[in-house]
């Protein structure tokens, strides 16, 4: 093989293309390694929010811990840089649904010179309930960017869960 059977066209004949031999290592490996890459990169929503991408998220830009226990589902919910006005929680049809909205405005005027710094950006996670959750009893609490959402669960939902015996034989 020589070098230039690597270019994919021909000095001889101008900018003629390369006829491809499928049977060929190196144009196997490029193609090998092109899939690979597209592969990779549909992992990430577009255009690339949140790179380096959390599987955690799921795209939406909050992250969540969900553990239930026989009493309570309990949801802690990661808003940094929000203050407990800015959070709407709320249950709908089974689903609960965590959304914020952050807005900054600032301006500094020093020495002549004028910074001003506009954010915005709105975040929201919805997350289905098991059955048997008492929504009129839920709470929230926020606390140093995190929400921590506890969901009781009803009386028949507890009582649910039946312990068997286990006798010897």
């Amino acid at each position: 093989m020589r070098v230039t059977d690597l270019i994919p066209w021909r000095h001889a004949r101008g900018s003629e293309p390369a006829a491809r031999n499928e049977r060929d290592p190196v144009a196997a490996l490029q193609d090998d390694v092109n899939r690979a890459f597209n592969d990779f990169l549909r992992m990430f929503p577009l255009p690339f929010s949140g790179w380096p991408g959390s599987l955690l998220d799921n795209g939406s830009g909050v992250q969540v811990d969900v553990a239930e226990t026989d009493k309570e589902v309990r949801v802690s919910a990661e808003l940094p840089g929000m203050d407990e006005k800015d959070i709407d929680v709320r249950v709908s049809d089974g689903v609960l649904i965590i959304s914020g909205e952050k807005k900054t405005d600032r301006e500094v005027d020093e020495n002549g010179y004028v910074l001003r710094e506009r954010n915005f950006g709105r975040v929201e996670r919805s997350l289905p309930l098991p059955e048997g959750i008492d929504v009129n009893a839920a709470q929230a609490k926020f606390k140093s960017g995190v929400l921590t959402v506890s969901i009781p669960k009803t009386a028949e939902a507890q009582s649910g869960a039946k312990r068997i015996p286990v006798r010897p034989n």
